[in-house]
């Protein structure tokens, strides 16, 4: 994992904006390593609306639990995080 992420996981406070910045870390993370082309387009055109029923895709959804059992996140802001760390890197290409 990258050196923020390391530092926030060691935050032991429960946080919107630690949640969110975790997230968004992983959604960088997820997208320039595991995504392609059409899953970060897809990914990056998320709409908050959609957000009640989503699941994460490949193994996020377990990152996120592990993340979880280390220190206090709330889910929302988690993936609000993701989803701008996935279109920051989609705007890339």
């Amino acid at each position: 994992m990258s050196g923020v992420l390391d530092r926030l996981l060691g935050n032991k406070n429960q946080g919107h904006a630690k949640s969110y910045f975790i997230g968004l870390e992983r959604g960088r993370l997820w997208a320039e390593d595991r995504a392609d082309y059409f899953e970060l387009r897809e990914w990056s055109e998320m709409q908050a609306h959609e957000f009640d029923d989503l699941v994460l895709p490949h193994d996020e959804s377990r990152h996120f639990h592990i993340i979880r059992a280390e220190t206090p996140v709330e889910w929302e802001a988690y993936l609000k995080g993701w989803i701008d760390g996935v279109k920051e890197i989609r705007e890339k290409f």
